[in-house]
């Protein structure tokens, strides 16, 4: 079995712990705690024939956990950097996040930029967001992980271009 380390990254409050509990749970939950340091869950699944364990991590997105990141983010295969459509600021702050896991990481792994929360009313222009994804070199994607909108879609590309870099 092939094992991916996938991180999601991303400011705090942008839904990254809800679309992973989306993901693997397929459940939503309006009152969720802020990630302390990191969160991990697995996901068993077959990707163009082959048996994949993704190892998901949620890193925090608070500052104070700056430092810890760069840790977290080792040996990452693959990363999702997710923004919040209803909070422009969440999305300038996408950079100097995909800067920081490439500093860790040391080499250039697949990250799809995911703008969240499209069930609210977006404040962030999709172009201004589709924009900055060719200039880091990401796939976009929009998903809502409260109504599950193209939230295993996002998953899913990322394994097959993890594999593919893998294999």
């Amino acid at each position: 079995m092939l094992k991916i380390k996938l991180c999601l990254f991303g400011p705090e409050g942008v839904g990254k712990t809800s679309l992973v509990q989306r993901y693997v749970k397929n459940t939503f939950s309006s009152d969720l705690k802020k990630t302390i340091g990191s969160n991990f869950l697995v996901k068993d699944v077959r990707v163009d024939g082959t048996e994949v364990r993704m190892l998901i991590w949620d890193i925090a997105g608070q500052t104070n956990f700056a430092r810890l990141r760069t840790i977290y983010f080792k040996g990452s295969n693959a990363a999702l950097g997710i923004f919040d459509v209803v909070d422009p600021q969440s999305l300038l702050k996408i950079p100097g996040w995909i800067s920081s896991i490439k500093k860790s990481v040391k080499k250039n792994i697949p990250m799809i930029l995911i703008g969240n929360k499209i069930d609210l009313e977006r404040k962030v222009d999709r172009k201004e967001a589709e924009d900055l994804a060719k200039r880091l070199s990401c796939e976009y994607m929009e998903t809502s992980a409260k109504t599950g909108n193209n939230v295993e879609d996002a998953f899913t590309l990322i394994a097959k271009s993890a594999v593919k870099n893998l294999v």
